[in-house]
């Protein structure tokens, strides 16, 4: 599988050439591998990155995202907050997953360039660390994938994924158009979660304040 295609486009969503993001892509395209399965077209696979919000390898994601095809808008990528550059891929069609993270050596390694260091200082990942990133992203495209991860074996792992909903109403409060499930019919009308919420608010303030005179419409 040729993967630059995939790391030019994750680089242009990235927004700059980060190597986690190869270790993502490599990573995505190896637990396809040993899955034998292609990249999600519909939603074929499900992608379980281990990663936190707080985690200097966020590039990670999108290179697994771009490689795999389990990207956001198809809802087929999530969060587990473990503090890991890992990735459970979920082959949905046959109910079973492959774990694949990134070796301590790996990690070690890459956290002793001098790209990385020039993004610990800075605390940013772009800019003067640009051209730094380059040597090290060539350098983990090049070394053999057994060096630069650890495999589970491919294991069971079942999920209950909701069908797409094809019905749109208009909240009545609100006027915007939402999925039906989202707007039940409350006293009569259909409101969106956000309306739903306000008719609430607006129902307590009403509530502690009746004993206090009329309430203003």
């Amino acid at each position: 599988m040729d993967l630059l295609p995939f790391i030019r486009c994750g680089t242009l969503a990235h927004g700059h050439l980060c190597p986690p993001l190869v270790l993502g892509t490599r990573a995505g395209a190896a637990a396809m591998e040993r899955l034998g399965v292609g990249r999600a077209v519909e939603r074929e696979l499900l992608a379980i990155v281990e990663l936190g919000s707080d985690h200097y390898a966020q590039g990670f994601a999108d290179g697994v995202q771009f490689v795999t095809g389990c990207t956001f808008g198809k809802e087929l990528i999530f969060r587990l907050p473990h503090g890991k550059a890992g990735v459970q891929l979920v082959d949905q069609a046959r109910d079973r997953a492959v774990r694949v993270t990134v070796r301590p050596e790996t990690i070690g390694r890459l956290e002793e360039t001098e790209w990385f260091r020039a993004c610990q200082s800075s605390g940013q990942f772009a800019n003067g660390s640009d051209q730094l990133a380059g040597p090290t992203a060539d350098a983990l495209l090049s070394v053999p994938e057994d060096s630069l991860f650890t495999f589970s074996p491919v294991f069971p792992l079942g999920l209950d994924r909701p069908s797409p909903t094809f019905e749109s109403v208009r909240c009545d409060s609100c006027g915007e158009s939402v999925l039906a499930p989202y707007a039940p019919v409350i006293d009569g009308q259909r409101l969106c979660a956000v309306c739903q919420e306000r008719s609430r608010a607006r129902a307590e303030f009403i509530s502690q304040h009746r004993s206090d005179g009329p309430i203003k419409e």
